[in-house]
């Protein structure tokens, strides 16, 4: 796969021996966008095969690529229970059952990363409680900063 958005990933694992890179092939990508009826995000794709089964990236955060079909599916529950009429997204981590980060389909290559919880303990602009919010402008910001939580420890 050609790389636009996480060079610097891919240069993260291929300049330290100490990290292995457990990516996921670009066929079981494909078969899983068939099998879910939507089509990922270059930069979520490229993460996908940079390091799609790799642990610890996002810290506790469930995000496997064997699991993904079962997060979705929480996150829509979850999204319904609290009456949520969110659509097109992607949930693509989850923590405690409860909690999911997801991006918006419809949203470009490379979109921003919203982060969700059950308890409302999320604040909008106008200082109310709210269930979800943006986390970073993009996915690539996202990651990164993830990668350099996970390699300054």
């Amino acid at each position: 796969m050609k790389l636009e958005y996480l060079k610097n990933l891919e240069n993260i694992y291929t300049s330290n021996k100490r990290i292995s890179k457990i990516g996921v092939s670009e066929i079981d990508i494909s078969v899983l966008e068939e099998k879910l009826n939507l089509s990922f995000p270059k930069a979520y794709k490229e993460f996908l095969f940079i390091a799609g089964n790799r642990d610890g990236i996002l810290g506790d955060w469930n995000r496997r690529f064997d699991n993904l079909e079962g997060i979705q599916e929480e996150a829509e529950e979850s999204f319904n229970n609290v009456g949520l009429g969110l659509r097109n997204f992607f949930a693509f981590a989850e923590y405690g059952g409860d909690q999911f980060l997801f991006f918006f389909l419809n949203e470009g290559d490379n979109p921003p990363v919203y982060a969700y919880d059950e308890m409302k303990i999320h604040k909008d602009e106008y200082g109310n409680p709210s269930y979800y919010k943006k986390t970073k402008p993009s996915f690539t910001d996202f990651i990164e900063k993830h990668i350099d939580e996970q390699i300054s420890k």
